[in-house]
């Protein structure tokens, strides 16, 4: 066992089956009264993710007058492979190897509309995917390219990409219909006409346009979008739509592993706050409804990218429950549920959105500008965008994030947070004033 920010720290390497890399060491030091567990979100290294644990913890110490209001915590940091979702649907040439014709700099800036995704840069994603799910990587690339050509060859490596992917929740896979049941000749030839590169840094709504069709449209349309047209663009645009529904259900497994280890080694007494970012999120969330005789003193989402209704119940016309809902509904926490929530976070409040309708809407280009997507009143919208929806009378609270306070949380609750003035982007939980957050969680 380490340190971290002053405090006994334990790393916690899962594999992407949920079961535990290294020996089977006590997480849990005696004299512990508080145990903070954290899981990174996408894209995330070891040594990312450390930064991110490392920031958030020293942060709440630091909010806490510098010893945790004498109690004596510890630390588990959970690492577990989510490989890269590519928020911005882009497969960007800077860094996949791509050039040339649709390459670029960062962001892929130098894309024009009707430019094709470079072949080096279609491969290397292919490989990528391939190299995380376990599959040939040299066989996964060839059947890609293949299938850049729509028909059989697209049917054919359609059929071989789902044989390759983890199995997932029945709410997530009624999300992601289109990738697992269409043709791949149909995905190929809906998706050809343009994938999004995105160009200029995001703009957001006032405070009075937030939220409204209007508001979400003028920003989208700032933002200065670029099309890659064409077979291999679309293949790409499916690989990354495979990458996050992989990464959706490994953090379902991750975290129902998570909650055993949990029920195994935190002896009676000593209080449990989980925090997740991201996918992480997701993963502690799921950790936290299948948890029995440990029952978590606070629950802390970081732009959690999954459903906005997925702690929510009367969704949608059929009026279904999240996948989450036992959390809420059976009180699983016995505290404060946090949710920070800002459409800055262009990751989870559009790109979210967007895979997870699968629907090809982005062929439609400037149509696409007007639609909602993204939103409070979008099935698909994500929780990091939006904050906690569909929720019962009396369930939810409504805060303000400003700097240099955090607000009293409500107990049993879930404690909606508009965090615009204190996150600028979707990674940007490990500062200060997050930290303030989770402490006021925590406390």
């Amino acid at each position: 066992m380490g340190e971290l920010a002053g405090i006994p720290f334990t790393e916690l390497a899962l594999d992407k089956d949920g079961r535990r890399e290294g020996p089977d060491t006590p997480l849990v030091p005696d004299g512990t009264t508080d145990l903070v567990v954290l899981s990174h979100g996408w894209k995330n290294g070891r040594e990312e993710a450390l930064q991110l644990y490392e920031g958030i913890l020293a942060g709440a110490r630091a909010a806490s007058g510098g010893d945790f209001g004498g109690r004596r915590f510890a630390a588990v940091g959970v690492f577990w492979p989510a490989f890269r979702y590519r928020e911005d649907l882009s497969l960007v040439p800077d860094d996949l190897g791509g050039g040339g014709k649709g390459g670029g700099g960062k962001g892929g800036g130098a894309a024009a509309g009707g430019a094709e995704l470079p072949d080096e840069a279609l491969e290397a994603a292919s490989r990528a995917f391939a190299d995380a799910t376990g599959a040939d990587a040299a066989d996964f690339a060839r059947r890609a390219a293949a299938a850049a050509g729509g028909g059989g060859a697209a049917d054919d490596f359609l059929k071989y990409l789902r044989s390759e992917l983890s199995a997932a929740a029945a709410d997530d896979r009624a999300e992601h219909r289109a990738l697992l049941r269409a043709p791949g000749s149909e995905l190929v030839g809906r998706l050809s006409p343009g994938g999004v590169v995105e160009t200029d840094p995001p703009v957001v709504p006032d405070a009075e346009a937030r939220g409204s069709a209007a508001g979400i449209g003028d920003a989208v349309a700032a933002r200065g979008w670029r099309l890659l047209s064409g077979g291999k663009a679309a293949v790409a645009s499916i690989l990354n739509q495979a990458t996050y529904y992989e990464m959706k259900g490994r953090a379902g497994t991750v975290g129902g592993a998570l909650a055993a280890i949990l029920e195994a080694h935190v002896p009676d007494g000593v209080r449990v706050h989980l925090v997740g970012h991201s996918f992480g999120a997701r993963l502690v969330t799921s950790a936290c409804a299948r948890l029995e005789r440990v029952r978590p003193r606070s629950l802390v989402l970081l732009q959690a990218a999954f459903s906005h209704n997925g702690l929510g119940t009367g969704i949608g016309p059929d009026a279904v429950e999240g996948g989450f809902r036992t959390v809420v509904a059976d009180g699983r926490v016995a505290g404060p549920i946090v949710v920070t929530h800002t459409r800055r976070d262009t990751a989870v409040g559009f790109f979210y959105a967007l895979a997870s309708s699968a629907s090809g809407e982005i062929a439609k280009g400037a149509g696409l500008l007007r639609r909602l997507i993204g939103g409070p009143d979008d099935l698909h919208g994500g929780m990091g965008a939006n904050g906690a929806q569909s929720m019962a009378a009396g369930e939810a609270v409504a805060h303000r994030a400003a700097p240099g306070t955090a607000p009293a949380f409500a107990t049993g609750k879930v404690n909606n947070v508009l965090a615009d003035a204190v996150v600028s982007g979707h990674n940007d939980v490990a500062n200060a004033d997050v930290a303030r957050l989770v402490w006021a969680a925590m406390r």
